[in-house]
């Protein structure tokens, strides 16, 4: 007897999840700022400083996103622990891609996130600013939910190219999204950005 296939709904929360992790990561960003005293604003896909941010704080910044990437991890984990059901495994899957896509993009480029994003969160916890501390942690986390989802769900080899293909699929919703994203957001608020950059 063949497993049911996931129905839209389920893709749909999977989806909306991944943009509610991505958006916790840039509010992370953004709540360092704040408790600062700066001005930022977080959108769907990318945070933007209204306010110039003095570098001394700016690696908190960049930490601020990692926690909001790994807190949206753990809630991910933490709901499909308590009960395996599909919704709870869309929500794992989604509080995984992220850190799937930084390991990929570890893996064929060297570093996990663009920009020194990844570099100034290390230098914030005292790691080397050129090491890979995080590409590392992101991998093991990526790992950790393939292994918590496999001991849970005992899933056959028949489920590989299904694995595959859907990250594979997250991994250009993410681009897209960002690209996105960007196009709309940017015209309205890297001018400020930019502006506020050029006077540091």
């Amino acid at each position: 007897m063949k497993p049911p296939k996931p129905s839209p709904a389920i893709w749909i929360i999977y989806f909306s999840a991944v943009i509610l992790s991505i958006f916790i990561h840039e509010t992370g960003h953004c709540i360092v700022a704040w408790v600062n005293g700066f001005g930022a604003i977080p959108i769907p896909a990318k945070e933007y400083p209204i306010d110039t941010i003095p570098d001394n704080i700016q690696k908190y910044v960049s930490l601020g996103g990692i926690a909001g990437t790994l807190f949206a991890f753990v809630i991910g984990v933490a709901l499909f622990c308590r009960n395996p059901n599909k919704t709870n495994t869309a929500l794992l899957a989604a509080g995984t891609a992220s850190p799937v896509v930084y390991s990929i993009l570890f893996l064929l480029k060297g570093r996990g996130h663009d920009a020194t994003e990844f570099q100034e969160a290390q230098l914030a916890i005292g790691a080397s600013y050129s090491g890979h501390l995080l590409d590392w942690t992101f991998l093991l986390v990526s790992i950790a939910a393939m292994g918590i989802w496999i001991i849970v769900k005992k899933p056959t080899l028949k489920s590989i190219p299904k694995i595959v293909i859907a990250a594979i699929v997250t991994f250009i919703f993410i681009v897209a999204l960002q690209k996105i994203n960007n196009s709309v957001f940017d015209p309205l608020f890297e001018p400020k950005a930019n502006q506020q950059a050029t006077q540091k």
